[in-house]
């Protein structure tokens, strides 16, 4: 009995789990470049297929046997008509300097700061092909499909694009950024994306796709919990029978 009462409250807290990214999901579903997670029961023989999974394995696996990976497909592109609003068409990232080093995003609501360089809406400053900062000081900007930076009929620089072949490793930071925790694959230039000025990406996640399925964790969490209270029940009832006798 006690290891049919552990079983239901490890699925239990699996569903809590799923609740919980769902529920990121949902909070995220109209933030720009944002990506869902998704979560997936992990097989008992977890250990020898954790190498071909895509994700972060939780802190207590034998507790919550889940893991969770990062959706990346694209989001719905929507026009904005602002010239600092650049869309990545296809695979890749753009190149984001921050203060732990360099991060990558598909969020690419740019805006300039008071120094006349492109950065995030957060202040981050995007970088250019060579790695540096990126200045603007001018009336038009154009942005070419491959990422060029025109200013008044001049280019200034080129968008640094790049993308992963190994993106299980990318890390969330937060405001939709990643960093690259394999040192191993810094990211290749991603040459035939799609630059699209005047446009940004959407989030990926279906609003009412995952609507639909956090009813269906709810539901089964209730399920689960009503079984468990069923057991401990039995399990007080069998105890007192026995104390009689």
């Amino acid at each position: 009995m006690s290891g049919e009462i552990s079983g239901i409250i490890s699925k239990m807290k699996a569903q809590e789990m799923r609740l919980e990214v769902m529920s990121n999901n949902m909070a995220n579903a109209n933030t720009v470049g944002f990506k869902e997670d998704r979560v997936f029961r992990l097989p008992e023989s977890h250990s020898s297929v954790w190498d071909n999974l895509s994700g972060v394995l939780p802190k207590d696996i034998s507790s919550v046997p889940v893991y969770t990976f990062t959706n990346f497909d694209q989001g719905h592109l929507k026009e904005t008509g602002n010239a600092l609003d650049v869309a990545l068409g296809g695979d890749g990232f753009f190149s984001i300097q921050t203060s732990q080093g360099p991060q990558y995003t598909r969020k690419g609501n740019f805006a300039l700061n008071s120094d006349g360089t492109l950065v995030t809406q957060e202040g981050h400053p995007v970088l250019g092909k060579g790695g540096g900062k990126i200045q603007i000081s001018g009336e038009k900007v154009v942005v070419s499909s491959n990422g060029a930076i025109i200013v008044d009929g001049a280019e200034v620089d080129t968008l640094k694009i790049v993308d992963f072949a190994d993106k299980k490793r990318l890390l969330k930071m937060g405001d939709s950024l990643y960093s690259q925790q394999n040192p191993n694959d810094p990211g290749t230039p991603a040459d035939k994306t799609l630059v699209q000025q005047g446009y940004i990406e959407g989030s990926n996640v279906d609003a009412i796709k995952m609507m639909t399925e956090m009813i269906d964790v709810i539901r089964g969490y209730e399920s689960y919990q009503k079984t468990l209270q069923y057991m401990n029940e039995t399990n007080t009832k069998t105890n007192e029978i026995g104390k009689l006798s």
